[in-house]
């Protein structure tokens, strides 16, 4: 008990020490004057106190929301997501997950080459990566994809500056020990897993990532979209450390079958659309076996 409240206590003082070096530089930098960024001295006491989160962090289970009790999609019915759906958008993801997933006749986006937006990169089958510096955070991804959280105090850009990307814009900050992060102007019609939940284009995202000890990150998400839900879509993540020798993350490409989908179980060729859909970055010849039929973004 006393080795573990002194790990707390450590830990505890560790965040406070992370929180009052990053608002130094960040108040440091306002102060300067134009062009002038912190101080040399300033940096070195904002690296020393971030957290460390080296290593590679897994989660189980591919489902981004395992409440339903099975962790992995597949054609177990109660291997699904249970978002706050409005009506409309539970009937096209019921209706998706009844006759395209159970069906097993679900083409998954990321196996033919496209990427997997934020929500897919945290929940990662080989692990993620994290790169922190005061003004940057970086979430390496294995496909290779990166998130990048801006946590040197600015704000999001204005609205059009802004439009829908797979991983959306990120601005963060430290609470102590606890990186907190905003993500906005998430493209939407991605699925989230291998269930097809999807979002709209309006999706917005809060997470609360902290290390609850030396194996476990936790990150509290509470998820919003006026558009698809009735209400705030809020979950617990749990990432563990791998504990190797030589731990590494597989870096898997699938360029090589992206034009051989795998379609209502035939093999399919695509030679690409002559009449491309704008609001879908999938191909005509596989959206419907894709995402769920619906619309991601207002008219």
């Amino acid at each position: 008990m006393k080795n573990t409240a002194t790990q707390s206590t450590r830990r505890g003082a560790l965040g406070l020490a992370a929180g009052a070096a990053l608002a130094t530089i960040t108040s440091a930098r306002a102060a300067a004057p134009a062009g002038a960024g912190p101080s040399a001295s300033d940096k070195m006491r904002a690296f020393a106190a971030l957290p460390d989160w080296t290593g590679i962090w897994t989660r189980r289970g591919n489902l981004f929301d395992p409440s339903g009790g099975a962790p992995n999609a597949g054609t177990n019915e109660r291997a699904r997501d249970y978002p706050p759906y409005k009506p409309a958008w539970e009937a096209a993801y019921s209706d998706f997950f009844k006759n395209v997933v159970l069906a097993d006749k679900f083409s998954d986006p990321l196996t033919i080459g496209f990427p997997g937006g934020m929500f897919r990169m945290m929940t990662p089958a080989r692990g993620l990566q994290f790169v922190l510096r005061p003004e940057q955070v970086w979430i390496i991804y294995e496909r290779p994809d990166v998130r990048y959280i801006y946590t040197d105090g600015r704000p999001f850009p204005p609205d059009d500056e802004l439009w829908p990307t797979f991983e959306g814009y990120s601005i963060g900050h430290w609470e102590g020990d606890t990186l907190v992060v905003q993500t906005r102007s998430i493209k939407g019609g991605i699925p989230i897993d291998r269930s097809g939940t999807v979002f709209s284009d309006e999706a917005s995202c809060l997470e609360r990532i902290r290390k609850i000890d030396e194996k476990t990150l936790q990150a509290d998400i509470t998820i919003e979209d006026p558009l698809a839900f009735s209400k705030p879509w809020q979950m617990v993540h749990r990432y563990i450390k791998r504990d190797e020798q030589y731990p590494r993350m597989e870096n898997v490409s699938s360029l090589e079958n992206q034009r051989n989908p795998l379609v209502n179980g035939q093999t399919t060729v695509l030679l690409g659309d002559k009449t491309p859909d704008l609001a879908s970055p999938y191909p005509e010849e596989i959206r419907r076996f894709a995402v769920p039929n619906i619309r991601v973004s207002r008219p």
